[in-house]
């Protein structure tokens, strides 16, 4: 196995005689930067503590190829870094003592430290911005001074594989960037960074690689847009989110939802299809979201911005690449959509001959089902680029029992309206 590395197969650790952490396998390779995140009692911290043998564990451990039951102290001292959230201070040492500490591991027994290990000392307190603090008491310090004072003697230990328990937890934002930037340059430079994390988007924007833990178990292991997804927040956390690129860093970033009510989502059994087009549905998808409908929509291109706004909220779509034709699978995936969906809403977009195949569509629907979403000061003809035929499918849907809402908490009042009107349904 590669030098650096830490493996543990079936892993399990806890405290007295509960497991907090069961049969968790896992490895982290030089070069790398894995958060750990999952809601509260999840078993982040055991399983960091576990990792570093701060926590007694079953299962097997390893560093380097070798259990990690076999290093003494001293010997893991010097590969592998730990950094709690917090530490006691019951002496009044003075920050560049404490940070000296890590550097006694280097020393022969009872030789004094040298002038370099005062100067790798007092460079891992310029890396975390504490160089200031060198001779103040370490019982002065605020809870963020404190913890930046910790990682710097972790640095100064100059292990190549460092373990981090929520290193930004105390600290304001800037600082939170400049460790977290300090942590990423590490890693690429080849240190095995591993830190427990709250903030999922600080966990997101540095970190390679995310491991979500929930009730003891691993929930999900990958690149943080692997794990990082709606439905995957949403069962751990038990949170509504949008997740998104942010279009600066590239990485994937998440919107709590709010407002969120499911009495009405729990009675449909069925979802609403939106069709849309344009950006003409983007609010509206949001705003169906925050009400946790099932929704699906399409087809729309992979371009279109409401294409986007699916993808962020993870709404299933029908999607095709830009100016491609609709095929009659894309069309048949429509009308099993169609018909499967307790409501069709169409926003008021632009329809020509390219997506009119999606319009002719709804002849073959119940037009009690559908809701055209005309706002003030628009009607139908206006979006209408096809000669006309668009306009007459969807007057002739009018007459036939389809509504018309002009505004999103009409569209809300049809669609509860309906339900209310099926109560052996409910």
């Amino acid at each position: 196995m590669t030098r650096d590395t830490l493996h543990a197969l079936g892993m399990s650790a806890g405290y007295g005689t509960t497991d907090i952490i069961e049969q968790i396998s896992c490895s982290f390779s030089p070069g790398t930067f894995t958060g750990i995140i999952g809601p509260n009692g999840s078993g982040k911290t055991t399983l960091l503590r576990a990792l570093s043998r701060a926590l007694p564990c079953s299962g097997l451990l390893t560093l380097n190829d070798k259990p990690v039951s076999a290093y003494t102290a001293a010997e893991l001292g010097m590969v592998l870094g730990f950094v709690p959230q917090d530490e006691e201070r019951p002496f009044s040492y003075s920050v560049m003592q404490v940070v000296l500490m890590a550097r006694y591991l280097r020393t022969s027994r009872f030789a004094a430290l040298s002038p370099a290990d005062y100067e790798r000392s007092r460079t891992a307190l310029r890396q975390t911005g504490t160089a200031d603090l060198e001779n103040r008491s370490i019982k002065t310090l605020s809870g963020g001074e404190w913890q930046r004072v910790l990682i710097a003697r972790a640095l100064a230990q100059d292990t190549r594989v460092l373990l981090l328990d929520e290193p930004t937890s105390h600290l304001d934002l800037g600082h939170q960037s400049e460790i977290l930037t300090l942590l990423r340059h590490l890693s690429d430079e080849g240190s095995t960074i591993i830190a427990v994390f709250h903030d999922l988007n600080l966990a997101a924007l540095f970190c390679d690689r995310l491991i979500l833990i929930r009730n003891g178990r691993v929930a999900g292991d990958g690149t943080p847009a692997q794990v990082l997804t709606p439905q995957t927040i949403r069962e751990a956390y038990g949170a509504d989110v949008v997740t998104a690129r942010h279009p600066a860093t590239g990485r994937t970033y998440l919107m709590p939802m709010t407002g969120t009510d499911r009495t009405t989502n729990e009675r449909l059994s069925e979802g609403i299809h939106v069709i849309c087009g344009g950006g003409t549905g983007s609010d509206l998808l949001h705003f169906l979201a925050r009400r946790a409908f099932s929704l699906s929509t399409g087809i729309l291109a992979t371009n279109d911005s409401d294409h986007s706004a699916a993808t962020a909220l993870d709404i299933p779509c029908i999607a095709l690449p830009p100016f491609t034709p609709m095929s009659e699978e894309t069309l048949d995936e429509l009308a099993t959509a169609l018909s499967r969906a307790s409501h069709v809403i169409i926003t008021h977009h632009p329809i020509g001959t390219g997506n009119l195949p999606v319009i002719r569509a709804l002849e073959g629907i119940d037009p009690k089902k559908i809701i055209l979403h005309l706002p003030e000061g628009t009607n139908i003809a206006s979006c209408d680029f096809t000669g006309g035929v668009a306009a007459r499918i969807l007057e002739e849907a009018l007459v036939a029992g389809a509504r018309c809402a002009p505004t999103f908490t009409e569209i809300l009042v049809h669609i509860s309206k309906k339900i209310h009107d099926k109560p052996e349904e409910l």
